[in-house]
């Protein structure tokens, strides 16, 4: 199974804690979305999240899962009662192909959240390290700056 991972994964070591199967399969691009943080239906539960937004891009690591561990990432996100839900996508990779693939979104409409900088951490962590444009990985650092409390 392929899981689209755009923000507090993107550090493959983090990845792998949670999932030991993850396998980084390419870093790839997401047109028409954009990330932010917004709180989930459930009191106290917050993260990232994905918003429909023309002409938005967002870069983030596909990995190969094993249905075991995608079932660890069910449990993390609460699919079950819906605070996060699978949402298939087509991602672009580095030689311009569509690549099918679904990531997590909080649904319904956006209630913004302001992350802290211990939530943020590895988000920019896996900006630093991983090979997106220059352009994203500054136009994130603005944004995160901006809204962590």
């Amino acid at each position: 199974m392929h899981y689209f991972a755009y923000g507090t994964l993107l550090v493959e070591e983090s990845m792998r804690g949670v999932c030991p199967s993850a396998k980084n399969v390419g870093y790839m691009r997401l047109d028409g979305y954009e990330m932010a943080f917004g709180n989930c239906s459930r009191e106290g539960l917050a993260g990232c999240t994905l918003v429909a937004k023309e002409g938005a891009v967002t870069y983030g690591i596909q990995y190969e899962l094993t249905d075991e561990d995608m079932a660890k990432m069910d449990d993390a996100a609460e699919v079950s009662t819906k605070q996060w839900v699978h949402t298939p996508i087509t991602l672009i990779d580095a030689s311009g192909n569509k690549v099918p693939s679904s990531t997590y979104i909080i649904p319904g409409e956006l209630n913004e959240w302001a992350p802290t900088q211990k939530y943020v951490s590895p988000i920019l962590k896996g900006l630093e390290t991983a090979d997106f444009p220059i352009d994203y990985k500054t136009f994130m650092n603005a944004m995160i700056d901006r809204v962590v409390c």
